[in-house]
């Protein structure tokens, strides 16, 4: 087997133990507390924290419930488009030998999504855009 095929290979094997590992999420209560998982910023402040609501939206993923990982956390799905496609874009550069080129590239982008994610946290937690927040009390 070619080296990079190998690399190529062990990836798709370790995506498909996380993904099973994900999986054991669908049995569990859909709130974090199941794992005793708590947000420090929402205890401390009551204000939800840019990942508030994250791990109770990737086990609605988990559980095929778009509509509900979506009602958790808006972004969540959507920057999990880009890990799986980054993640698959690598696999087939190293597959074909060829170099990867990043799907987000350069400073622009960086500042582009981290401006989205602040502008998300401050409406999440106004009153006006309360729906976007995590639901938790």
């Amino acid at each position: 087997m070619r080296p990079g095929a190998r690399s190529a290979t062990v990836a798709a094997a370790v995506a498909g133990v996380v993904w099973a590992g994900l999986a054991t999420m669908a049995d569990r209560p859909t709130g974090a507390a199941w794992a005793g998982i708590g947000c420090p910023v929402k205890a401390l402040t009551g204000l939800d924290c840019p990942g508030c609501g994250s791990t109770r939206s990737l086990g609605a993923l988990v559980r095929g419930d778009l509509g509900a990982a979506l009602d958790h956390h808006l972004l969540l799905p959507v920057a999990l488009l880009f890990v799986v496609a980054s993640w698959a874009n690598w696999t087939w550069s190293t597959w074909r030998h060829r170099p990867v080129s990043p799907i987000v590239r350069g400073p622009t982008a960086i500042v582009g999504i981290a401006v989205v994610l602040a502008l998300f946290t401050v409406a999440r937690n106004l009153a006006w855009g309360s729906w976007l927040g995590s639901g938790l009390t």
